[in-house]
């Protein structure tokens, strides 16, 4: 009896513990995780048992800088698109629309962070590249791409509050890593850098996923999952039914954010070609 008795405290025991997972969406602009990694960053949001991290790399300012709103404007659509994800998850929250703004102090630099139930968004605001890696003239052509290759070193912030170089940003988000993921399954999403699967894709994509690839490498046991960018407009749909409707939400507020802010929303046929398309491949870093 007393056999019995310990057998099924254990399996209740054991059943009542559940793996704790982080999840990692790497976007270098703050519209890409939307497109390209969606049902993925939904389901990860509506599991309680996730922490999911949105990391966006650059500000995605098409070489404005913070001129017009253009980087505040796109950062308020990402935040849109989380909080939409949320409150879908989770109806009865009712977490309106404060997102606990934050600039998080890591070594000698400040980074603008926002909570929101359990997700964490982080903003580093470098410079967009470029589709080509060449970057603009008001960074002085300095770019992600560019740094990556060693032929600059050190790139500053569109704010003007940060200058990275590729060590201090490798530093920083494995900081950032080790601050949310204390349970056991910790997984990384990027874009895929096989150019034959993910063909024509762009530089700070591209650039974004390398640096996070070699982070990576210090987590042993993590899952990369590669997506595919640019290319899904050219492939069939494979998202359906409740989870299609997710990612047309998700876009559409996050192109409200853009025109609420008086810039074009794009909310167009190139853009929403890519709505009902995840293309994912995964691999582990090994122990």
């Amino acid at each position: 009896m007393k056999k019995l008795l310990f057998g099924a405290l254990f399996l209740l025991f054991a059943n009542s513990i559940v793996a704790q997972s982080t999840s990692v969406f790497v976007a270098a602009h703050p519209d890409d995780w939307q497109l390209f990694m969606n049902p993925n960053a939904y389901h990860a949001v509506a599991d309680s048992n996730h922490t999911v991290i949105f990391l966006h790399i650059t500000a995605g300012d098409a070489g404005v800088a913070m001129d017009n709103n253009y980087t505040l404007a796109r950062e308020e659509g990402s935040k849109r698109a989380i909080r939409f994800m949320v409150n879908a998850a989770w109806p009865e929250s009712r977490l309106g629309s404060d997102m606990n703004e934050k600039w998080m102090k890591i070594g000698e630099h400040s980074i603008l962070s926002y909570s929101y139930r359990n997700t964490k968004s982080y903003f580093l605001r470098l410079p967009d590249g470029n589709v080509d890696g060449s970057g603009y003239i008001k960074h002085q052509y300095k770019s992600l791409k560019k740094l990556m290759d060693a032929e600059i070193e050190s790139i500053t912030t569109v704010d003007d509050r940060n200058t990275f170089t590729k060590q201090d940003l490798e530093v920083l988000i494995s900081v950032l890593i080790k601050e949310h993921h204390l349970g056991d399954i910790l997984s990384f999403h990027i874009a895929d850098t096989d150019d034959v699967i993910n063909p024509s894709d762009h530089s700070d994509h591209l650039n974004s996923s390398k640096l996070i690839q070699q982070i990576a490498q210090s987590f042993p046991g993590s899952t990369l999952n590669l997506y595919t960018e640019y290319h899904t407009s050219n492939l069939p749909m494979n998202v359906f039914p409740k989870e299609f409707e997710i990612g047309v939400g998700t876009w559409g507020v996050t192109a409200s954010g853009l025109s609420d802010f008086g810039h074009y929303s794009t909310w167009d046929n190139a853009h929403n070609a890519w709505l009902g398309k995840q293309y994912v491949r995964s691999f582990k870093i090994l122990r």
